[in-house]
């Protein structure tokens, strides 16, 4: 499921039988397509469990210096 700004569903995908991996959904789905075709605009957040792409914002699996820190707690707080 994908939610907007306001907690609102703007996309669902179901279907996927038995324990199929989020980000394996998400790549395909229609709307990371989209995504990657430039068909859609803005940007989407996700957890470490995705790939990261110039549409969609993951942390950083060993951050160092302090923007990497901040870039992550400002990416957590987000994603609450």
């Amino acid at each position: 499921a994908i939610v907007n700004f306001a907690m609102e569903f703007i996309n669902i995908v179901t279907g996927w039988p038995g324990s199929a991996h989020d980000s394996h959904m998400f790549k395909s789905s229609m709307v990371c397509g989209q995504f990657e075709e430039g068909e859609v605009s803005g940007i989407l957040l996700g957890d470490s469990g995705y790939a990261c792409h110039h549409f969609l914002m993951t942390p950083l699996l060993n951050p160092q210096t302090r923007a990497d820190f901040n870039y992550n707690s400002n990416l957590k707080r987000r994603l609450l």
